[in-house]
């Protein structure tokens, strides 16, 4: 069975194009000094945004690894609750998710300093959206208030499974929740005609991280960071500096 060992395999092609970018020092942080590495890296954002099945309008960034995306993710979810409820500016917030949700989302809200729900999983740990409802019912009016993030994994990095896209999506556009996806590990996978089904419902997320170079046969590492509206991300992590005003 499967037994959570995750190597990367990169092409010939990634490999030799990552020597040249490293020797070449191109830095891409803006248009103006990297305007070719730029458009390259927004080619594979497009094709990402397009397996999610995402608008046009969507777009995103690449990052370090997974760890760094779920966190910005959730930084830009924060930001979102926040600007549109400035009364929880300085409250304790909370997200849902299972219990077999990745070590990074729990270390992100550790970082953060807010609050997990824990919502039990089905018999192989998948989240679900029934649990989900239930789970979401128990808190008080209050704690339904403080929740600004829902978390799925798109075959999660332990076990392989899916959560339940669909219904949980469903779930969360409903109660107007960001709606986060980690498909790390396993998102690629929605690329396969015999595993595609498993992911239907993946649309529906505000946020999609995969890794590269895990089945995208890229070199260890990196992520790409998907939004459906990346100006929310834009908000939420620009840096205003004098030096930076290119």
């Amino acid at each position: 069975r499967y037994l959570s060992f995750v190597p990367n395999a990169p092409s010939n092609a990634a490999s030799l194009f990552d020597l040249v970018v490293s020797a070449s020092s191109v830095y891409g942080g803006t248009w103006l000094e990297g305007a070719g590495v730029v458009a390259a890296e927004n080619q594979a954002l497009r094709f990402l945004s397009d397996m999610i099945g995402f608008p046009e309008k969507s777009g995103g960034v690449f990052v370090s690894g997974g760890t760094a995306a779920n966190l910005s993710a959730l930084i830009a979810a924060r930001y979102d609750f926040r600007s549109k409820q400035p009364k929880y500016e300085k409250t304790r917030l909370s997200i849902l998710c299972a219990t077999s949700a990745h070590s990074s989302i729990r270390q992100a809200m550790r970082a953060m300093d807010f609050d997990i729900v824990d919502v039990d999983g089905d018999e192989d740990g998948r989240l679900i959206g029934s649990t989900l409802e239930k789970a979401y019912k128990k808190l008080s009016d209050d704690e339904k208030k403080l929740i600004f993030a829902v978390v799925a994994s798109a075959g999660a990095t332990n076990n392989g499974y899916v959560d339940d896209l669909e219904n949980v999506g469903s779930f969360a556009n409903k109660h107007n929740i960001w709606f986060h996806v980690d498909g790390a590990y396993g998102g690629p996978a929605m690329l396969c005609n015999e595993t595609r089904e498993l992911f239907n419902g993946v649309e529906k997320a505000d946020s999609f991280t995969v890794d590269p170079h895990k089945w995208l046969f890229a070199p260890f590492d990196c992520a790409a960071l998907i939004y459906k509206d990346p100006t929310i991300a834009r908000a939420a992590h620009s840096q205003h500096a004098e030096y930076l005003d290119a």
